[in-house]
């Protein structure tokens, strides 16, 4: 497996999937991603929340580039599980598309669209906990407690690009403050060692009290003109 689309698996994890639903039913945030070493603008992510009372429900995605033209769009559907959404992504670039959806006890992953990528679809049988895209915010929630104690969590994250599932890791690694206020430091990786030499952590804050995350820092699901992924800083700025 390449170690460029493990790392994408990364960004997909926490770009398009953070949870506002402590805010209220509806929710829209606007997040501008920069490049990590230059600090300039590169896109920004409209998001579009409408959260059932007790629950998330469907999230909707929207990426713009600097002239403002929409190049992605994304939806999310937590109406049947928190921890494994359906979700679907449209790249209105090229044509590329990917997604999954639970289909009885198995999760069926599609991805390509593309000139030079075939449309692909597949059934999985992934063992728990299995987490695909934004359900991945729920699994630290549920776990929040675990995670203060330092306990090391290992979780399977669906892949649709690569038609598997990609065997991670989440873990506390420290504390901080951000704007004033205290945030736990918490790191993703590969659950291989041998990977782990190659594919760079994702390295998140959270809010100690709302448990909400406010820095992202890691590459991006969004790729250049040239198809590379960008490596990213967004802040997420709850009012």
């Amino acid at each position: 497996m390449r170690l460029a689309i493990l790392s994408v698996y990364f960004s997909t994890l926490f770009l398009l999937g953070f949870t506002v639903n402590k805010l209220s039913e509806v929710t829209n945030l606007t997040t501008s991603a920069v490049d990590r070493k230059t600090g300039k603008l590169i896109y920004t992510e409209e998001r579009k929340q409408a959260d059932r009372p007790d629950g998330p429900g469907v999230w909707r995605f929207v990426y713009k580039n600097l002239a403002g033209e929409t190049i992605v769009r994304r939806i999310v559907n937590f109406e049947h599980s928190a921890l494994k959404p359906a979700f679907r992504l449209d790249d209105l670039r090229n044509g590329y598309a990917e997604g999954a959806e639970i289909e009885g006890d198995k999760i069926k992953v599609f991805t390509g669209g593309s000139l030079n990528d075939p449309f692909e679809e597949k059934l999985l049988d992934v063992p728990e906990p299995a987490i695909i895209d934004a359900g991945f915010n729920f699994f630290v929630e549920q776990n929040w407690d675990r995670l203060m104690n330092g306990e090391v969590l290992p979780f399977n994250f669906v892949a649709p690009s690569q038609l598997d599932y990609v065997k991670l890791r989440v873990y506390r690694s420290g504390t901080t403050t951000h704007k004033g206020r205290p945030v736990v430091e918490l790191n993703m990786d590969i659950d291989n060692f041998f990977l782990r030499l190659f594919v760079e952590a994702i390295h998140l804050k959270y809010d100690e009290e709302t448990k909400l995350l406010v820095v992202y820092n890691g590459i991006s699901n969004i790729y250049d003109d040239n198809g590379k992924s960008h490596k990213v800083r967004m802040e997420f700025n709850y009012q």
